[in-house]
């Protein structure tokens, strides 16, 4: 079994197109506007900026990556290469989502001014397509009202200058676009979410049925979480037109939450990748 990434199929304009991962040569004249990196904040920006017509060049240091091909599920350490433990690219295992990536990063500008335990601060970073999200647990939250004003409430930290209301339509529009199962039960300081935002949740386990019958007895209620994995079909024809703008997209977008956003902006046909392995 060959440690590489196999080559995706590039698809023809008729069924989707995959983004164009482009070398130094083969770049357009120009763009107008250029994104570096291509994790959530990266992702997102090309995604927005394509919606809006712009051409984009997404710039990402590290190799490009597949969910589908390098991280295979339901096998055992024996069925990957010496055995799934870790090497150099990988150094969690064969298994793991990471790529060049940890705690520590060399090269990275991201440091830890203190080794105080009081005051250090932790920040996983990897180098390669899709950022973090290719490894996240997909739980997907949105920050209540308490969370956004905790200095007036009690007396610790500091308040945002903006309040949750500010970022509904935002955590709205999020919900819509990665696909994030749950169920709206207004408790408190769990906002709920606008109608139709959110997936049916999987159906529960018997484990599930039996925690909730024993919780339930000590009042203790027990709910879906919310998290970014598809329930069902994710695409144009379901998603409200004030998600895409009342842009009717030509594509069936059931692409996972892992590089969704890289995914979704391939279909505007005006987004190009740049990589640079540096092991290259």
């Amino acid at each position: 079994m060959s440690l590489r990434p196999q080559p995706r199929p590039r698809l023809s304009a008729d069924n989707g197109a995959v983004m164009p991962f482009v070398s130094a040569d083969e770049q357009q004249s120009s763009y107008d506007v250029i994104v570096v990196g291509s994790g959530a904040a990266g992702g997102q920006s090309a995604y927005t900026l394509c919606l809006d017509g712009a051409k984009v060049l997404m710039l990402e240091a590290g190799r490009r990556y597949s969910a589908e091909t390098e991280t295979p599920m339901f096998q055992t350490p024996d069925a990957a290469p010496l055995g799934g433990v870790a090497t150099p690219d990988k150094v969690f295992g064969f298994y793991d989502a990471t790529v060049d990536g940890g705690w520590q990063v060399p090269g990275e500008p991201y440091v830890r001014m203190t080794e105080d335990p009081s005051g250090s601060f932790w920040w996983w970073r990897c180098r390669m397509l899709g950022g973090r999200t290719s490894h996240w647990g997909r739980i997907s939250l949105r920050n209540g009202p308490y969370d956004f004003k905790p200095r007036s409430r009690d007396g610790l930290g500091f308040d945002w200058p903006i309040a949750y209301q500010d970022l509904a339509p935002y955590y709205d529009k999020v919900e819509l676009l990665i696909g994030v199962y749950g169920t709206n039960e207004g408790r408190e300081n769990t906002p709920d979410s606008s109608p139709g935002c959110l997936l049916p949740p999987p159906a529960p386990l018997v484990s599930d049925l039996l925690v909730k019958q024993r919780a339930g007895r000590l009042g203790i209620p027990l709910i879906p979480g919310h998290r970014a994995v598809l329930t069902r079909a994710l695409d144009h024809k379901r998603n409200p037109p004030r998600l895409l703008r009342a842009r009717q997209l030509p594509v069936d977008h059931r692409a996972p939450p892992s590089g969704a956003r890289e995914r979704r902006s391939r279909y505007h046909y005006r987004c190009d990748g740049l990589r640079g392995d540096r092991r290259a």
